[in-house]
């Protein structure tokens, strides 16, 4: 079951009336716009998550971009492998939002709808939130600003101080 704070906000937004939502995703475009990095082609890719070596949990989450823009309530799958390599998908409604995947010296982030997307190599900014999910997860040290806490409900929630930008939810064992 889910954190029955995060599942009514969850439930609140995706069922909620209004296009708040929908500006708040075409001023995330613009935020990432803005912020520099590698462009890359929306359908590049570092690898493929096929095979019994993967551990895959679902979920929920709640992504806030920013103190400016609304929420945004979706669902969450991260597949993970021992050697280091994890894949997120982030998806509203069937329409995939944010799609990561990070290696240990390698990382990727796309945004599907605006066709967008950055990769490097090395750590990856903290500026971009959904890359850190990975290590939070993992337990794994985080960029200065960049907090993640787990909660008694089972959820838990990583956050960048100085954006105001969060992602809480929480995922099948």
């Amino acid at each position: 079951m889910p954190p029955s704070n995060v599942g009514g906000r969850i439930c609140q937004l995706v069922c909620g009336a209004g296009g708040g939502r929908w500006r708040a995703l075409a001023g995330l475009v613009g935020l990432v716009a803005l912020m520099g990095g590698c462009l890359t082609a929306s359908d590049q890719i570092l690898f493929t998550t096929s095979g019994a070596e993967w551990t895959v949990r679902q979920g929920q989450v709640i992504w806030k971009p920013g103190r400016s823009h609304p929420e945004l309530a979706g669902e969450i799958v991260l597949a993970q492998n021992a050697d280091g390599r994890c894949s997120l998908q982030f998806t509203k409604t069937l329409l995939p939002v944010a799609f990561v995947q990070t290696t240990t010296n390698r990382w990727l982030i796309q945004f599907p709808p605006q066709k967008i997307g950055f990769s490097g190599s090395g750590q990856p900014p903290a500026r971009l939130l959904w890359l850190q999910l990975p290590a939070a997860l993992d337990g794994e040290p985080l960029p200065s600003g960049v907090t993640f806490m787990h909660r008694a409900d089972g959820g838990w929630r990583l956050a960048n101080a100085r954006t105001g930008e969060f992602v809480e939810g929480f995922l099948s064992p």
